[in-house]
């Protein structure tokens, strides 16, 4: 596993988060342990959280859900969930994402992955967008896609496929 520092930077105008990593792999590699079922499980699992549900219909149009839950919490969780806006493997995968817990649960934010191949593996540039509305959403999210982008790194680095 290659330890490279987690870059995340919020806009000037406060509507997207940008989080970029470097992953010992290649694209095809990165591309599946974000769209397969069992291997998603598996990394959205941390510390601090778990993922109880996680379902995707790989195609533009195609729904996608997960829910996660605090580890020291009982409770429902956090229900995450949206469509495919654009797909092109292994290079591109964007969705709408909802949260229920945004203060407008019905407000549209976008969430995009870029994996472009390097000479050591990938650049994933994970992108969030449309959040200005929501007020404090960027600074969370700004906290939240680098746990979660390394969680993906150390699985993608540890687990053959």
């Amino acid at each position: 596993m290659t330890t490279a520092a987690v870059k995340s930077t919020i806009t000037p105008n406060n509507d997207a988060v940008i989080t970029e990593i470097e992953i010992a792999a290649p694209p095809a590699r990165v591309f599946q342990a974000l769209t397969t079922r069992d291997q998603a499980l598996q990394w959205g699992c941390g510390e601090t959280f778990e993922v109880t549900h996680w379902e995707m219909d790989t195609r533009p149009g195609g729904t996608w859900r997960f829910t996660s839950k605090p580890r020291t919490e009982a409770g429902e969780g956090f229900d995450h969930h949206g469509e495919v806006l654009q797909i092109d493997p292994p290079r591109l995968l964007e969705v709408s994402w909802f949260a229920s817990w945004h203060p407008d649960p019905a407000h549209r934010t976008v969430v995009r992955w870029d994996l472009a191949p390097t000479s050591t593996g990938t650049h994933l540039k994970v992108t969030h967008s449309n959040l200005a509305a929501l007020a404090g959403a960027a600074q969370g999210y700004s906290q939240g896609w680098p746990g979660l982008v390394q969680q993906i790194k150390n699985f993608v680095e540890t687990q053959k496929q």
